[in-house]
């Protein structure tokens, strides 16, 4: 669960950045222009624009500010922080100053500083509504969710919008779950409901929230209206498939365990339950086709359990021969440990480095942009990539 707050953390700031350095652009024309060319997706001119700006204005917070979101797009980990730094350090009493360099910070996945960021703007202007989603999704993602709670109330406080309004009533109710209180969450997305009715995912909480409490006839509304609004949302398909199914509709709730499965493919559950209730409804040639494909699931993933281990003993002699200087022998396991698990992120991390460690620099920093392509999110491969294209330029011979 903590993931998932992390990046509704991450993706509030990101969405949060654009307005506010929108604002900031103030002190100079090009300021202006250099936002919307952030808006608009054009980060490298943005940054070429705002450092030909902070080198005739080095004083200029804006400039600074902006230079530093610009880059935590990219990202660019290091220069990011040292201009979002310096922005805070020429202007240390604005508020919205700080906000900005919060949403910034937590995308570059530097979440505990973003949080000591948030809280600095909050204690110079406690309204800064955003500031305190932001610090309570952050606070979600380490699991204090009491925190998150008061922050999330004080942001439900000063929000007037009404559909901004709905969405935090719903991320209250999700904090109230965690809290354990979950007829209070039920109340918090009825109320989110009352102010914008046509969330699917909303209906699916407020479900799983009944469901959790013994009250089926309540939920079993709140998932039909739910694959009404949400149509490919899987997990609306597969509850409502098991209420249809707890109440003998076995033909109705295998329909739905079919649409669930065309949108979430191989997910176990979802075939199980398939088969089982098209053997009810007796639909007996489908129910055991499925049925041979949940045995086939079942012996791929006691396969891949055996493939971890593999992987686990490649992945260790790998490190144990990078270690020891042979970086030629451990991108050759590293590239082994790939072919059983060609997504496995600390594996792609260790044989960029170690192409970076023979000099192999275009190899590596092509593997590392792909990493991020994959998952921008990923806090260590930016920080190798930022490291990687400084010592690549500097022509340096030795590796990372």
């Amino acid at each position: 669960m903590a993931r998932i707050w992390f990046r509704a953390g991450l993706a509030a700031a990101a969405l949060g950045l654009m307005s506010h350095v929108a604002a900031a652009a103030t002190t100079d024309p090009r300021l202006a222009v250099a936002a919307e060319r952030i808006q608009d997706g054009s980060l490298a001119e943005a940054v070429e624009l705002l450092d030909e700006v902070v080198q005739e204005r080095p004083d200029d917070p804006d400039a600074h500010l902006l230079l530093g979101s610009a880059l935590s797009l990219i990202p660019r980990r290091e220069r990011a922080i040292e201009s979002l730094l310096r922005a805070l350090e020429l202007r240390p009493e604005h508020a919205q100053g700080y906000a900005t360099a919060g949403m910034a910070l937590a995308r570059l996945g530097e979440r505990d500083v973003a949080a000591t960021v948030f809280e600095r703007a909050i204690s110079l202007n406690p309204a800064l509504g955003d500031a305190h989603l932001n610090l309570a999704l952050i606070l979600a993602g380490t699991e204090d969710y009491e925190g998150a709670a008061r922050h999330m109330a004080k942001a439900l406080e000063l929000e007037t919008e009404v559909s901004a309004r709905a969405h935090l009533r719903f991320l209250n109710g999700k904090l109230l779950v965690e809290l354990g209180r979950v007829a209070d969450a039920v109340g918090e997305y009825e109320r989110s409901l009352e102010l914008d009715s046509g969330s699917g995912e909303v209906y699916l909480a407020l479900g799983m929230a009944h469901k959790t409490l013994l009250r089926e006839d309540y939920a079993f509304p709140a998932f039909r209206r739910a694959v009404e609004l949400a149509p490919q949302n899987p997990e609306a398909h597969y509850q409502l498939g098991l209420e249809l199914q707890r109440r003998g509709d076995a033909g109705a709730a295998a329909d739905r365990f079919l649409e669930a499965n065309r949108l979430r493919p191989s997910d176990q559950p979802v075939v199980y339950n398939l088969a089982r209730a098209l053997h009810q409804a007796g639909r007996l040639e489908e129910s055991k086709r499925y049925r041979g494909e949940l045995r086939h699931m079942i012996q791929a993933a006691d396969k891949a359990r055996e493939n971890e281990l593999d992987t686990a003993r490649l992945h260790g002699e790998a490190v144990r021969l990078e270690q020891d200087g042979d970086y030629a022998a451990a991108i050759s396991k590293y590239r082994e440990v790939l072919e059983f698990e060609p997504l496995n992120p600390v594996a792609r991390r260790n044989l960029a480095l170690a192409l970076c460690r023979l000099g192999r620099w275009g190899e590596g920093i092509a593997e590392l942009r792909a990493i991020l392509r994959d998952n921008p999110d990923d806090a260590e491969a930016a920080r190798a990539l930022t490291i990687a294209l400084d010592r690549s330029r500097d022509g340096s011979q030795g590796g990372l």
